[in-house]
């Protein structure tokens, strides 16, 4: 219930108030300290505030933040980032939610690109460990100490003593004129990190599909019923495609199948996992012809007008039978006739193999 506690007349300051009746009244200990408290603090309030009280205003920024769309750099994928700048400076970033790649998210490269160029921890100047800590030399001092050192080497040891290794963070020109300085060396023992990666894709892909790189795009994963990843682990390696293959399985209610000896954190994603024994990828692949040519569940006339050498594979799937490929890989035959059953009822589907294969002796 409201009451009029007022009729209009303008009264006292509230602390002179307090501070007559507390001089003109008798009380007891507890109503003082009641009262001297409120003083105290009425005073102070007071006397903080000069005896008023003005509006706040707004603090205004000097410079203002733009928003500008680029790629990150670190591998060939091309997902998007929204970078904040202020005043020519790379002050943060976000993904870009509308990239058709990324969707969105980054992975843990991704999220650190800013500081390829402004993290504080980034070198800015050549380093020497002496005595037991880092101590800072000239670029001048820095280039002849290194290049002394290789003409001695070279000298003792011959052009062939020294690796030059090149890096997928290159350009074009750069990875062309590294080339050409080893060559100016004196030796070919140059290599590059997409040698290990890419390489055995060149000799493996190209020879049966004709084009020495992946066959598909992340496009044809949204629209796949089935997945089956073996040799890979992209919940950890590749998040950004591990987004694309979780899209499939919700919408499309794609069973995805994975293949490892691991149980990792992409198998946990999996409707049917598949333990096998390390090496024996190819033994698993047999084994899943097998059980396909069986059956009859193959394309037979994509087969017959797309596939040369069809014959040979079936003449070598014909010795992996069950029970030889519960003996190599470890897998009990029901399981590989399940996974064989699942891929041929579910089309079109999705295989996705990595270097956990690749990089066998027999991959």
């Amino acid at each position: 219930m409201l009451r009029k506690k007022t009729n209009g007349v303008a009264r006292r300051p509230q602390g002179a108030s307090i501070l007559k009746d507390a001089a003109h009244k008798s009380v007891d200990r507890r109503t003082f300290l009641k009262g001297s408290g409120l003083a105290a603090g009425g005073l102070a309030a007071i006397t903080a505030t000069g005896g008023s009280v003005t509006r706040a205003q707004a603090q205004s920024s000097a410079s203002t933040v733009k928003t500008v769309k680029s790629v990150c750099t670190h591998c060939s994928v091309g997902c998007t980032v929204i970078a904040e700048v202020s005043d020519g400076v790379w002050i943060g970033q976000e993904p870009g939610w509308d990239s058709p790649f990324n969707l969105g998210a980054h992975c843990a490269k991704g999220a650190s690109v800013r500081e390829h160029a402004h993290g504080e921890r980034r070198l800015k100047y050549p380093m020497k460990l002496e005595g037991g800590e880092w101590k800072k030399v000239s670029w001048e001092d820095a280039i002849n100490e290194i290049g002394d050192k290789m003409l001695q080497i070279r000298e003792e040891s011959g052009p062939d003593s020294v690796y030059w290794l090149g890096s997928a963070k290159h350009s074009n020109e750069q990875a062309y004129l590294y080339r050409k300085f080893a060559a100016y060396w004196g030796t070919n023992n140059v290599d590059h990190q997409a040698r290990i990666c890419h390489s055995t894709t060149v000799a493996g892909v190209a020879n049966t599909w004709g084009y020495g790189a992946m066959t598909n795009s992340y496009n044809d994963i949204h629209n796949s019923r089935a997945i089956f990843i073996i040799g890979g682990n992209p919940a950890e390696a590749h998040p950004v495609s591990l987004l694309h293959v979780l899209r499939a399985k919700e919408q499309n209610n794609a069973p995805l199948i994975v293949c490892d000896p691991r149980f990792t954190r992409t198998a946990a994603h999996a409707d049917e996992y598949v333990r096998f024994r390390p090496g024996s990828d190819v033994a698993l692949i047999w084994g899943l012809l097998w059980h396909i040519f069986e059956n009859g569940w193959e394309d037979k006339e994509f087969i017959r007008t797309r596939v040369w050498g069809m014959d040979q594979i079936r003449v070598e799937v014909a010795k992996w039978n069950p029970e030889e490929v519960e003996r190599v890989t470890g897998v009990p035959g029901s399981q590989m006739k399940r996974v064989a059953r699942t891929l041929a009822n579910n089309r079109p589907g999705t295989v996705i193999w990595c270097m956990g294969g690749t990089q066998h002796t027999n991959g």
